[in-house]
């Protein structure tokens, strides 16, 4: 039997989508892709370029990037859609590589200090508009039929993109368009290239494989333009966006490369720990060791992680106390935390060997990084092995779990076969670390109830068998979350998400909730209907504890979604934000309830393992650092610090004086000095006038280092003004100055 239907339905709309109405039964709309391919197996001969568009379904709209002027701007998003929707459409497999090897090769690049792009150059065929209203194309008995004329027509898609979107050197940073990432099909690459790079000079040559020095004169959003010329003589344009974020950030002093010597399953961590000296040292002197968090897809490198802790001036400011910031970057932040903990391990018995045997670290721990340095310093305790943390900051961790709405999981796995966002997304889900941490993950088929992964039971176990908790270092803690009860908007069971669609031809439906507080309450509804065929998934659960709203540090998972384009309808966020790190888990304090009420607890120090605790009066952004949680990491730093060791007295000399550290200071600093045999020592504290302001030390002292404590007072107990003063060291016949600086 004959369907006609061009004479119902808009023959406008993408064939993928139209032919779907053929296919029969319950199965999801991804499920039903191969059986479509085989639909369209008739028209595979149809195809002059090999590549049949309406296998795939159409979200990156590759009609639109036809290289005009008028064809969209390019981001990396939208750029991987078109990249994977040609790749998963050709009729035999290619030698294109798949989207995780261009992610790994791009990472790769932006390490090595350059911003990588890639070209789309790629022919493709669809079934052409009115081809089954002009008969040329027909479904009999459930099989396509080419009956006259050609049914298909041929298009070109060009897209270029930054595969790393931005750059925090914006002075001088240099583009590269290898060859590898110049994806042209069987055509080959483009005979001749131009780019214009939005640095006011214009359009310029661009060789494949050569490298351009790109100088910007201010930060902000640029559009570039890539324009190339192929063989037969055509040429085309392709725009994208690109953010200077930054002019000039500073570089690491050195980069230590760190293996784990302990496997975890068989398997040995590694990573980079960037070393960024405080002013006059020449090596690690003082450090402070930041372990990097939970970096989803791996690119955050020095650049990412330096603006991300130098929020408020923090590490320049430490800096500037006399401190070296060393920043761990793990090379895979999703593996098992264990794995990455013995990275941790081997770091901190790098350091030890680099220091002077009497000086002692400080070890922050932000984010899942809290979680990696808490199991490295217990396992460490409980193994024997010197650590020499004198402080531990775990900041905004997630000691007992953190949270992703439920029925956000499920959305993005819902839309993951069509959709590489989600895809992504649905693969960093299913990682290790994500499975450890997560309060309740998605399961496949859905559950009823709310669950951890089994892998946060694993975790728990390794905690429990390196006593949970190092013993030795002074132990502070900072949340993002209110401690005053306070709710991220919304409540139990509220919508989070509306995306609905609906025409003729298609309806989509992609509605999420937050999760109820017991009750029994829907956290997802998905819907596809095509045509006439439809395919749904419900998720209803209960005696789930109201997480997705906790007080806690936040993340704008929701509005991330409503910012990104939709090819069919709008994805509204109904709420931004959502709790990431409930304010009792980056407290670990023992109760179960996300509500409780954390400021108005008596005592609390008696409730958490930590010695002291900072948490926000409103819900923060996750690992936001506000003017308030800088002036208290800098003092839990600066606790316990015996000052920096002088160095050895020179020759002709029988003493050293160290620069007092931390520099300037506001409560206390300390000074480090020398004698290479016992002596008479005097260590007074001068002003600017040279006036005498404070007596440290008049007496005999022994050989060997010493430190001693200025608190800023003068002799009477007053606290001195703010402004330049001067130690000065006399000894063994000889004088030493040192300057400091004291702030209100």
């Amino acid at each position: 039997m004959r369907l006609a239907l061009g004479c119902i339905l808009d023959l406008r709309m993408p064939a993928a989508l139209l032919l779907v109405a053929s296919l029969a039964g319950p199965a999801r709309a991804a499920d039903a892709l191969p059986e479509l391919a085989s639909l369209l197996r008739p028209l595979e001969a149809w195809s002059r370029t090999g590549v049949l568009y309406d296998r795939v379904l159409p979200l990156a709209h590759l009609e639109q990037l036809d290289g005009s002027p008028a064809a969209p701007v390019m981001d990396r998003a939208r750029w991987r859609q078109a990249y994977d929707e040609l790749r998963r459409a050709a009729l035999t497999p290619g030698d294109a590589p798949d989207l995780a090897t261009v992610d790994a090769a791009a990472r790769d690049a932006a390490r090595d200090g350059t911003i990588p792009l890639a070209l789309i150059d790629g022919e493709f065929d669809r079934v052409r508009p009115g081809a089954l209203a002009d008969g040329s194309l027909a479904l009999l008995d459930g099989q396509l039929v080419a009956e006259a004329g050609t049914p298909l027509v041929s298009a070109r898609a060009i897209a270029a993109v930054a595969l790393a979107p931005r750059t925090y050197h914006g002075a001088g940073v240099t583009f590269v368009l290898d060859a590898a990432r110049c994806f042209a099909g069987d055509r080959g690459a483009p005979s001749a290239l131009w780019a214009d790079f939005a640095d006011g000079l214009g359009e310029r040559p661009l060789a494949l494989g050569g490298r351009v020095r790109v100088h910007y004169d201010a930060p902000g959003p640029r559009v570039l333009r890539l324009r190339l010329q192929r063989a037969d003589g055509s040429t085309a344009e392709a725009r994208f966006a690109f953010d200077v974020a930054a002019l000039a950030a500073p570089l690491p002093n050195d980069t230590l490369h760190v293996t784990a010597t302990i496997p975890y399953k068989g398997q040995f961590g590694t990573g980079d720990a960037y070393v960024y000296l405080a002013p006059g040292h020449s090596s690690l002197v003082n450090p402070v060791i930041v372990s990097e968090g939970f970096d989803t897809d791996n690119t955050m490198n020095w650049d990412e992680l330096y603006a991300l802790l130098d929020q408020q001036g923090l590490i320049e400011t430490l800096r500037s106390d006399g401190f070296d910031a060393v920043v761990l970057n793990y090379t895979d932040a999703t593996v098992a935390i264990e794995q990455n903990a013995y990275v941790v391990t081997e770091l901190l018995r790098q350091v030890q060997n680099a220091l002077d045997p009497l000086t002692s670290v400080a070890l922050v721990g932000p984010s899942m990084g809290g979680l990696c340095t808490r199991y490295a310093l217990a396992y460490m305790e409980t193994h024997g092995l010197p650590h020499r943390v004198r402080t531990w900051v775990s900041f905004d961790a997630p000691h007992k779990g953190a949270d992703i709405p439920l029925g956000l999981q499920y959305w993005i796995s819902y839309f993951a076969s069509q959709s590489t966002s989600a895809a992504a997304f649905l693969t960093v889900l299913n990682r290790p670390a994500a499975r450890e941490m997560l309060l309740y993950h998605l399961t496949t088929p859905p559950g009823t109830t709310g669950q951890r992964d089994p892998l946060a039971d694993s975790l728990a176990a390794s905690f429990a068998a390196v006593g949970n908790w190092p013993s030795l270092p002074h132990r502070v803690a900072v949340a993002n979350g209110s401690g005053n009860m306070l709710n991220q908007g919304f409540l139990p069971g509220d919508q989070l998400i509306r995306y609905e669609y609906s025409s003729f031809l298609l309806a989509i439906t992609g509605n999420v909730w937050a999760v109820p507080n017991a009750s029994s309450h829907n956290v997802f509804l998905g819907s596809q209907r095509i045509v006439f065929s439809t395919t749904s998934q419900t998720v209803n659960v209960n005696g789930t504890l109201p997480w997705d709203g906790a007080p806690g540090g936040s993340r704008a998972s929701m509005m991330e979604l409503d910012t990104t384009a939709a090819p069919y309808g709008d994805i509204v966020a109904l709420h931004p934000s959502h709790c990431f790190i409930p304010t009792i888990s980056a407290l670990s304090l023992p109760t179960n309830d996300p509500f409780f009420n954390v400021a108005g607890t008596p005592n609390l120090a008696a409730l958490t393992p930590f010695a002291a605790v900072l948490y926000a009066a409103t819900n923060e952004e996750h690992v936001t650092i506000s003017a308030t949680t800088a002036a208290w990491l800098r003092s839990q730093i600066e606790q316990g610090v015996l000052a920096v060791a002088p160095d050895a007295p020179a020759v002709g000399h029988t003493a050293a004086l160290a620069s007092p550290a931390p520099n300037p200071f506001t409560a206390s600093t300390r000074v480090a000095f020398m004698l290479a045999r016992e002596g008479l020592v005097a260590l007074r504290v001068f002003d600017v006038r040279g006036r005498a302001v404070r007596v440290l030390s008049d007496g005999v002292q022994a050989s060997g280092l010493h430190a001693l404590a200025w608190d800023g007072r003068d002799e009477r107990g007053v606290p001195a003004p703010a402004g330049i003063y001067f130690v000065r060291l006399e000894a063994a016949g000889q004088s030493f100055t040192r300057r400091v600086a004291r702030l209100d």
